[in-house]
């Protein structure tokens, strides 16, 4: 039976990680539409986050995979320090634009409204980091986006990836327990929503170009925790506002802004994405033994 199910695993890991991973979180998330009181209620949403984590462990130890070689690569800290300034601050890039995006369709920002938030962005960061969506990386990038790559290009498999990610979001969009995730009524919030999946998609591929870069799933934690950690503290507009579920208008700019950089990073990367495959890598070996030679 155990040689089986290792089998299944082995034959379809993605799809049997996508299903654990939706499984656990949904199931886990379920405390809203049940009723259920605190603490239960924020316990579930938690351990919801770690859902696509756990599912990829499971993945992992039930299949031929090594574990060691996947948790080796959750802390993989020793890569070129511009890929931690690249990180860092491409979330800040994000809202350099966003804010002359907001700017430019007639709503003010207030840029002295910043320095009062670098306690808050330290707090956030952090928190952020452990729950509020860098947790979900050891499963996104670190099983996900290499499996994929393995049948497809770069931008399909970001693609799949990216909306399969996207959707694995809907009960948070729908009965989160923050006003920044809560919102109403589904037929109400549908257009929100769809654009809230463009928005993760395009988040998916400069993540992917982070990881192909470095092969790092660390890296692409504090890349995600930075993004997550911006647009909820960094926007120069009240917080009130950068909070409020309806802040369409915010939502809307940050997305094409977000778009705007995936554009460069396709043009820039040829649509590869730091993905390096193996004749790219024969040829970059090839050139540097002629250098040497020379």
């Amino acid at each position: 039976m155990r040689q089986r199910i290792r089998r299944l695993v082995d034959v379809h890991p993605v799809a049997t990680f996508f299903a654990l991973a939706y499984a656990i979180s949904w199931l886990a998330w379920l405390g809203p539409v049940l009723g259920l009181a605190e603490p239960i209620r924020t316990l579930g949403f938690i351990v919801g986050g770690y859902g696509p984590a756990l599912a990829a462990l499971v993945v992992v130890w039930v299949g031929s995979d090594s574990v060691r070689v996947w948790a080796r690569q959750i802390v993989a800290w020793r890569v070129a320090p511009r890929w931690y300034v690249a990180a860092l601050t491409i979330p800040l890039v994000l809202i350099a634009l966003t804010s002359a995006g907001l700017e430019l369709v007639g709503t003010s920002v207030d840029p002295g409204l910043l320095p009062e938030r670098v306690s808050l962005v330290l707090v956030s960061f952090v928190s952020i980091a452990l729950v509020g969506g860098g947790n979900e990386e050891p499963g996104w990038r670190g099983l996900a986006l290499p499996k994929l790559q393995e049948r497809y290009a770069p931008v399909s498999a970001t693609l799949v990836l990216g909306v399969v990610w996207a959707l694995w979001h809907l009960p948070l969009l729908a009965t989160g327990p923050t006003t920044f995730h809560g919102l109403a009524e589904f037929v109400d919030i549908a257009p929100s929503i769809g654009v809230r999946i463009l928005n993760i998609v395009g988040v998916a591929f400069i993540l992917t170009w982070i990881y192909n870069e470095t092969g790092s799933v660390l890296l692409a934690i504090l890349a995600h925790t930075g993004f997550n950690t911006a647009n909820s503290t960094l926007v120069p507009l009240p917080l009130d506002v950068i909070s409020a579920g309806d802040s369409t208008t915010i939502l809307v700019v940050t997305t094409v802004a977000i778009w705007v950089i995936v554009a460069a990073l396709f043009v820039a990367t040829r649509g590869q994405f730091g993905y390096e495959t193996e004749d790219s890598a024969v040829a970059t070996r090839t050139a540097g033994s002629s250098s040497e030679v020379q």
